[in-house]
């Protein structure tokens, strides 16, 4: 039998912002707001419909940004890795980083251009491009290398070595301060996950070779002479790979191993598509218009930002750009196309001329250390309610009476809300109609519609 998805509503509530902020220091006001809820566990398509429309995961508490009434609007962006095409910056990382391999210098060469050697490897890469390049020294796909590099595709399960790495990394980028970090919130943050494994289904005859069995959530490990120097941590759902968080070992500042991250990252989506196993996209986690140190992801294009208020993609352009850098958020199609864009004529121009250096994004690669849910302040739901949501109004006692109900604990069984009696009814049931409007109805598991019917909702438990 199949396992539901569990979900418990947290509310609405304001926290302190760190995107606003330097590093290792967040914002003295509850200037952040945002609706969440926790999901002990949750199927791959029931997370992959919710990101589509703007909601995001940090460990198995699960947030939606008001982005009518944030500092920091954070919208979903997504590239499509299908079409992706590296640009300057990003082949001359990928060239450097094969001159190292090839030859063991770290050195720049400043005449070195795209590496147009043939490789003889041990296995043929799928069709031509930029991926041939990304992976022709890596092992068991391209040729051997004065370096042994190579990339293993693990479960998100903490370990001594990525724990050091963790470590290691946050103290050096992030200034975080070495007694608060520990094994246990290395595992709630990067390592615990709340998704239930599914099977994939690839096409027949498709070469799945390094490719994973299952959507699920996992680690990619970046090595050298077998030490791990990067970890993507990443899940990998029916339509994408979301990104989740990178760590990188501080010595190997030199390599931009953030650039090279999201690279591998792109060509592992491209490959699970070429299979038949997905979409081909990378979901990059939220992009705000006025963080430098989130605007790295405007480098990698095609990419598309979701309207929250619609739930529909549009492509990142300079017009979209330049207006939410200016304005609090409206419909993308409202947009005024007659305002004149940034100087820039791309937006990775746009992305770079803000960046406060060259490298800057390879340090900030992970937006979700800022979200804690700690220490919120829980609010009234807003009226009118956040984009993208549904008015409280427009949610009836008769549509919440046919909510499934995990009752019991994990051994429990599935009752209608209306077969409930609570203490304060009247809060509890305020509480599930402000889930109501924040999900949708559409995705939370009502009596009646049997086990197909509530395979990928949400069925509501109580903490």
């Amino acid at each position: 039998m199949s396992q539901p998805t569990l979900i418990s509503p947290y509310g609405y509530d304001a926290s302190t912002c760190g995107y606003c902020t330097p590093s290792g220091s967040r914002s003295a006001k509850a200037t952040s707001r945002k609706y969440a809820f926790e999901g002990s566990q949750m199927s791959v398509k029931f997370y992959q419909d919710i990101i589509n429309r703007g909601w995001r995961r940090s460990g198995d508490f699960v947030y939606h940004p008001d982005m009518a009434r944030s500092c920091c609007p954070q919208y979903t962006i997504r590239l499509d890795a299908r079409e992706f095409a590296p640009n300057k910056k990003h082949r001359q990382v990928l060239n450097r980083w094969n001159r190292y391999l090839s030859t063991g210098s770290r050195e720049v060469d400043a005449s070195s251009t795209d590496n147009k050697g043939k490789g003889k490897g041990k296995k043929k890469v799928e069709g031509e491009g930029w991926w041939t390049e990304l992976h022709r020294y890596e092992v068991d796909i391209g040729e051997e290398g004065v370096v042994r590099f190579e990339t293993e595709l693990v479960p998100a399960v903490a370990t001594p070595e990525s724990f050091e790495l963790y470590k290691s990394y946050q103290i050096s980028v992030h200034q975080d301060k070495p007694e608060k970090l520990n094994m246990r919130g290395f595992r709630r943050f990067l390592c615990d996950s709340p998704l239930i494994e599914q099977p994939i289904t690839y096409t027949k005859d498709a070469d799945t070779e390094g490719l994973p069995a299952n959507y699920g959530s996992y680690h990619l490990l970046y090595k050298i002479n077998g030490q791990t120097i990067g970890i993507s941590v990443i899940d990998i759902l029916p339509n994408c790979v979301s990104s989740v968080y990178f760590i990188w070992d501080p010595d190997w500042a030199w390599a931009s191993l953030g650039k090279l991250s999201g690279m591998y990252e792109a060509s592992l989506a491209r490959r699970i598509w070429a299979a038949g196993g997905g979409g081909g996209y990378v979901y990059m986690g939220y992009w705000i218009a006025n963080c430098q140190k989130m605007r790295y992801k405007s480098d990698y294009s095609p990419s598309f930002l979701l309207d929250p208020g619609t739930n529909v993609f549009h492509p990142l352009n300079p017009t979209v750009d330049n207006y939410l850098q200016h304005h609090p958020y409206r419909p993308f199609l409202d947009i005024p196309t007659e305002e004149p864009p940034p100087k820039s004529t791309s937006t990775s121009d746009v992305a770079s001329a803000t960046a406060k250096d060259a490298d800057m994004d390879d340090d900030e690669d992970s937006e979700e250390e800022d979200e804690d849910p700690s220490e919120p302040s829980m609010l009234f739901f807003p009226s009118p309610p956040p984009p993208g949501f549904a008015n409280l109004s427009g949610i009836s006692e008769g549509m919440m009476d046919r909510t499934l109900v995990l009752y019991g604990g994990a051994r429990g069984s599935l009752v209608e809300l209306k077969d409930l009696q609570f203490r304060n009814a009247t809060r509890v049931k305020q509480t599930i109609r402000e889930l109501y409007a924040a999900l949708g109805p559409e995705l939370i598991a009502v009596a009646g519609e049997g086990l197909a019917g509530i395979k990928d909702r949400g069925v509501l438990t109580f903490g």
